[in-house]
């Protein structure tokens, strides 16, 4: 393996952090930190050039709250100008990291990602009888620097881009005490950054490797911290399910959750990524859809106080439609929009006709209320 080199000039040119900038910029470029970075572009640019090229640049202080869906997470939001940096890191060292993930990593990789992983699923089932489905307990809290750094090192030479990537691995402790004592992640990989993502998927690479060519099962996949592995004998899995948990254990300093990582029967169906999965057919998972039916209670009083717009409920709607597409909803979707219909609510009219999609009502049966 030729470990990287020289590229930190690459990464730091100003060429690349205009680009940085603007892709840090989607979605958000009327956002205050956005706006006001871009309204003295070039100022920012060579400012953030100059601490770089002679490093003095330091990670700024994290901004943290809660999200409650789909699970309650603490995120750490950085200033909008070190997420230019990130951006300007990762657009060029993820091209040269990526070579190096196995094929069945799906997590945060361009030609991936859920649905690409969702059809892999499928094929592995139709070919096997078990599945060991493995989850790491607090994965992002739990990821260890410096094993994260020996792993960084053992692909990387340059030494100006190590001494940047250590300071984006360790940005975390540049919290305030006062947010110290309540964010979990403070010595962790902040939930949030773009960086983060790409080390935690790097991290779980060791975990790939051993399973893969160690242990040499085919049948195996990662999404982040999520893994499954099949297999036509439960006695195996049971047995590499013990390996894997003494390799993380012992190589990377996780733990397996062993509430959610479990043996069990392929034709149970496989709950991965927000959907049960069998061999000829999948499901939206049962906490997807009711996700969906709390965020329309949200919608509906909204709409009723005019605090949101019609086209911003029905963009939301579409982006679920179209996921829920890859799953067998056709029967959902129709029931869920006679209720609305039945309701006489004026999110019903709104959204009625696009949580349909491309479905054509004539002569449609509707499955019963207890397929939903």
């Amino acid at each position: 393996m030729n470990r990287i080199s020289d590229i930190y000039s690459k990464i730091v040119s100003k060429e690349n952090l205009y680009r940085a900038a603007y892709t840090a910029s989607r979605g958000r470029r009327y956002k205050a930190a956005a706006a006001n970075f871009n309204f003295f572009l070039e100022q920012e640019i060579d400012s953030l050039w100059k601490e770089l090229s002679t490093k003095t640049y330091r990670h700024g202080k994290y901004r943290t709250f809660t999200i409650y869906e789909p699970k309650e997470r603490k995120i750490a939001a950085a200033p909008f100008r070190d997420r230019v940096v990130h951006h300007a890191v990762h657009g060029i060292l993820e091209p040269l990291i990526d070579k190096e993930f196995i094929y069945d990593s799906y997590a945060c990789r361009k030609g991936k990602g859920t649905h690409k992983a969702v059809g892999r699923v499928q094929s592995f089932l139709k070919l096997n009888e078990f599945c060991f489905h493995g989850d790491i307990r607090k994965y992002f809290p739990s990821i260890d620097h410096d094993i994260l750094k020996d792993i960084v090192r053992r692909r990387i030479e340059d030494k100006d881009l190590l001494w940047l990537l250590d300071g984006i691995i360790d940005s975390a402790v540049t919290l305030t005490q006062c947010e110290l004592l309540s964010y979990e992640y403070a010595k962790a990989l902040p939930l949030g950054n773009l960086t983060s993502q790409f080390f935690a998927n790097l991290y779980l690479n060791e975990l790939d490797y051993f399973v893969k060519f160690d242990l040499r099962e085919k049948h195996y996949l990662r999404y982040m911290d999520d893994f499954l592995v099949f297999g036509n004998s439960k006695e195996k899995l049971q047995e590499m399910k013990n390996k894997v948990r003494m390799f993380l254990e012992k190589m990377l300093n996780l733990d397996l959750h062993e509430g959610k990582s479990q043996i069990y029967k392929a034709s149970k169906g496989v709950k991965f990524l927000g959907f049960r999965m069998f061999k000829n057919y999948r499901k939206l998972a049962s906490n997807n859809v009711r996700n969906l039916k709390k965020r329309l209670k949200r919608f509906d009083y909204l709409l009723s106080k005019g605090k949101i717009g019609e086209e911003e409920i029905k963009d939301s709607i579409r982006c679920w439609v179209a996921h829920s597409k890859y799953a067998d909803t056709k029967a959902l979707r129709l029931r869920m929009r006679q209720d609305l219909i039945e309701k006489k609510t004026a999110l019903g009219e709104v959204i009625k006709d696009v949580m349909l999609g491309n479905i054509d009502t004539r002569a449609q049966n509707i499955a019963p209320r207890d397929e939903r």
